[in-house]
């Protein structure tokens, strides 16, 4: 191997353990599972957030977001507990259901074409993922507006955060999850 290239990958590995520490110090607890798939897991609170479908196809009004989450005490967990935070700061919540069925053309366009890449985010817990449903399509089932987890319950499903812009830029976001002193981060890289 010539010195040019040994030099090359001396500087490459110096640069990739940077960015590991990085977002380490910017979101501890957390650990990549893939190329779109990120864990946080502390005393209090795992959660497991999937987003292969959004990461290259962000280009509309819709990020979807799969998310499995259990707890070490038991919670009820609001929607407006869940948040997604931009690159520049600022926070987006949830979408309702009245605008997410009011563009069921383009969320049901959405899923659709995201039903390929869909990760299995509940193989990263002992227990079965319930499913939470903060979204239903038309002629769905019922929505609610919280769900229950414990060290005996583990709830999962899809979140949809509707762009105030229309798209979502290229990035780092931080998919939040907050409750009571709890708190959940972990980055979620547009590309």
């Amino acid at each position: 191997m010539s010195r040019r290239l040994t030099l090359l990958c001396v500087a490459l590995a110096f640069t990739l353990i940077g960015t590991a520490q990085a977002q380490n110090e910017l979101f501890p607890n957390t650990t990549e599972l893939g190329g779109a798939a990120i864990q946080y897991k502390d005393d209090a609170v795992h959660l497991v957030a999937a987003y292969y479908y959004s990461q290259r196809n962000h280009d509309s009004r819709w990020l979807l977001i799969e998310a499995a989450v259990s707890t070490e005490e038991r919670m009820t967990i609001h929607r407006d507990a869940i948040r997604l935070i931009t690159p520049d700061g600022v926070e987006i919540t949830l979408a309702t259901q009245r605008r997410f069925a009011r563009d069921s053309q383009r969320t049901r366009l959405l899923i659709q074409q995201a039903a390929t890449t869909r990760h299995g985010i509940g193989s990263y817990f002992t227990l079965r993922a319930e499913n939470f449903r903060f979204f239903r399509l038309p002629s769905g089932p019922v929505v609610s507006d919280d769900f229950v987890v414990d060290n005996f319950r583990v709830a999962g499903g899809d979140l949809f955060f509707e762009s105030p812009t229309g798209a979502w830029e290229n990035g780092t976001y931080t998919l939040v999850i907050e409750h009571e002193g709890m708190r959940a981060a972990v980055p979620i890289e547009l590309e």
